[in-house]
Parts: C-alpha cells; sequence; structure tokens
C-alpha cells in the first residue's frame, strides 16, 4: 500500500494537468481589430520600488504602444535609490502622468492607491521590471470590447532566456502562467498574475472585503478567487499582441524569496479547487522525494520510482509541447529533465521556507 499510494497520486495528477491541457486547447486564439475608436481608456497602474535599473526599459515601452488613450499611473513604494527622479523626468513624455507616494507599505497598498486616484472603468496591471510589446494596451483593451470581463487573465514570459538558470526559470513560469490560463479555459480560474492583469473597477470595489490586505502579496489572487466566488466573468487572453516580457531571477536566493512570498498568503485560500490543486501538486512532490530516499535501499522503490517519473514526465511534457507556442519558452530538452527532476525537490524547499521565514518576507 506504501508504494501504491504514490502511483495513486501521481495519477490524480495526470488527470489535473489533463484538465489543464484541455482547457488551454479550448481558448481560441485572439485576434485583435484595427478601430480603436470604441476602445475603453484603462487606467494602466504600475507598483514600484528601487527599480532604477528597469524603469527605463518600461518607460520607452509604454512610449512606443500604439494606442494612446490610457492613463498612467505610477506608485512609488518609498524607493532609496534614483526611482523619484526617474520617474520625475519621465514628464517629458507622459506630460498627464500621475506619480504618487505610497503612504502605506508594500506592492498590494501601492497598486490600491493607484487604482483609488485611477478615473478609467477598466484598469491594466504590470511591473516597473516587465517590457510589454507595443501593441499590450490596445490588444486588451480590444480583448474587453469583444469579450467584456470582469477579471481578464494576461500572457506573461520570461525574456531573455541565456542561462541555463533562466531557461528552467522560462520553463518553470511557463508552466504556472499555462496552468492559470487553461484552469480558466477549463471553466475552474485557479491562478493570474499581476505583471499583467486588467480588471473592471467595479469588480475590484466589490472584492475589497475579499483581498486580505494583511497579506504581504496576493493583490492578484485574491481578486480572481473574489470574482470568482461571486460567478464573475474571467476569461485568459491568448494572443502574443498582449504579451509582456519580465526578467527572471538574478539568483537562486532572490528565486526563492519570490516563491515563497506567493507561497505564504497559501493559508488565507479558501477556494476548494485552488487547495485541492495545492495539494495535490504538494503530495506529487512528497511521493517523489520519498520514493528516491526509498530507491536507495530498495530495487522495488527504484522501480515505482522510475513509473512514477515517467507518468509525470509524460504529461508535463504534453502540456509545456501545447503552451509552448503562445508563450514562447526556449524548449530546452536537457533543461525540461533537469527541472523535471528538481522540481520536486524546489517544491518541498520553498514550501518549508515560507512556513519558516512567513513573518519575515517583505516586497523588494
Amino acid at each position: 500500500m506504501m508504494l501504491l499510494s504514490p502511483i495513486i497520486i501521481v495519477g490524480l495528477y495526470f488527470l489535473l494537468i489533463l484538465i489543464f491541457t484541455v482547457g488551454w486547447i479550448r481558448i481560441p486564439e485572439f485576434h485583435p481589430t484595427d478601430f480603436f475608436g470604441s476602445l475603453p481608456k484603462a487606467g494602466v497602474i504600475i507598483a514600484c520600488r528601487n527599480e532604477e535599473n528597469n524603469l527605463k526599459n518600461l518607460l520607452d515601452a509604454l512610449q512606443k504602444q500604439t494606442y494612446k488613450d490610457f492613463e498612467l499611473i505610477i506608485v512609488n513604494d518609498h524607493s532609496t535609490d534614483a526611482t523619484a527622479a526617474i520617474l520625475e523626468s519621465a514628464k517629458e513624455n507622459f506630460p498627464d502622468i500621475q506619480i504618487i507616494e505610497n503612504t502605506g507599505y508594500g506592492k498590494k497598498q501601492a497598486i490600491k492607491e493607484g487604482i483609488l486616484h485611477s478615473k478609467s472603468d477598466f484598469i491594466i496591471t504590470t511591473d516597473a521590471d516587465c517590457i510589454p510589446i507595443s501593441t499590450w494596451i490596445a490588444t486588451v483593451c480590444n480583448f474587453q470590447i469583444q469579450h467584456p470581463s470582469d477579471l481578464i487573465i494576461c500572457p506573461v514570459t520570461i525574456r531573455p532566456v541565456k542561462t541555463l538558470f533562466e531557461k528552467l526559470q522560462q520553463i518553470e513560469f511557463a508552466t504556472l502562467v499555462g496552468t492559470g490560463a487553461g484552469a480558466a479555459g477549463a471553466g475552474i480560474p485557479l491562478m493570474c498574475n499581476a505583471a499583467n492583469l486588467a480588471f473592471t473597477k467595479k469588480a475590484w470595489n466589490e472584492s475589497q472585503t475579499d483581498l486580505h490586505e494583511e497579506e504581504i502579496s496576493g493583490d492578484d489572487m485574491f481578486l480572481l478567487l473574489s470574482i470568482k466566488k461571486r460567478n464573475g466573468v474571467i476569461r485568459y487572453l491568448q494572443s502574443d499582441k498582449a504579451m509582456v516580457n519580465t526578467h527572471g531571477s538574478d539568483n537562486i536566493s532572490q528565486f526563492i524569496q519570490q516563491r515563497a512570498r506567493w507561497t505564504s498568503k497559501s493559508s488565507a485560500y479558501t477556494d476548494w479547487q485552488l487547495i485541492l490543486t495545492a495539494v495535490l501538486v504538494l503530495l506529487t512532490s512528497v511521493s517523489f522525494v520519498f520514493l528516491c530516499i526509498g530507491s536507495l535501499f530498495s530495487v522495488v522503490y527504484g522501480i515505482t520510482l522510475t513509473i512514477v517519473f515517467s507518468l509525470k514526465l509524460l504529461i508535463d511534457g504534453i502540456f509545456i509541447c501545447k503552451i509552448r507556442k503562445s508563450l514562447n519558452p526556449d524548449f530546452s530538452l536537457p533543461a525540461f529533465l533537469l527541472m523535471s527532476v528538481i522540481y520536486p525537490f524546489y517544491i518541498l524547499s520553498t514550501v518549508i521556507y515560507a512556513l519558516l521565514k512567513r513573518n519575515s518576507l517583505k516586497w523588494k
């Protein structure tokens, strides 16, 4: 029975990823029109803290947007570098830009202040270290006109990718984005990323009591889950014209810190579908690690490990192949195999770290 349990768990994991794969396939590629006349004026909200190395690229990308009728609001969260000076100089190219100093602390509070200052009914968020392509705002607004939604999950990818560490991050991040998209396509939205997210101010206002301001992160996830609870309309926008590019983490410590922040808010989740998914992914990782240790002492454990690993590798490989064209991961078979081996250990390490450091985790 002890050896049968990991096989059952991975079998359930196989079914879960199959649901996400089918959900992804069900999402049609979006083709925006060229007519801008009826597009909504969007409030683009960006929170930043110590982003002097990234802001110029972001502001250049915003200046190149094909759709110009947007309200730009950037909230400075107590930066100690040259961020404030760079934002001040941005007024030359964005005369109507609103630069707000965060009266609270942290990204969640900064985003909230930006939304409260916005006069727009349609909000789009991204991060200060991201670079949206030139058709980003036009495509998201176009999608909202054609497919009115309370919340739109939009595509994000890690670029450029040069080192092995960056390739591993891109694969892992693509699976997260793909999972969020596939879940939405299957009618069970589970996750999203504020690096490229759009929603109506009305939906955000109605979600105020569900946003868990006591948590250091989760402005995106808690909003999605609140809208889902009210049976709001949540869609994924599948189009490379709405893509936002972001950096990978510079080192393993920074990477684990970020993922631990994401994990730390899980205790506040009440959505049973999200909880079930998280538990199943964790149990799959625990099973893999358990079998790895057992295989050191028993051939039977080694055989079971081979079966479990092969099943997981198969379904993960199918999923990656389906999403790679849209999310553009620079697929590398060696990197994929390596990621498949280390992923269970990474999941366990992140969970343990988040539990131990929960009270000391910070944004930036």
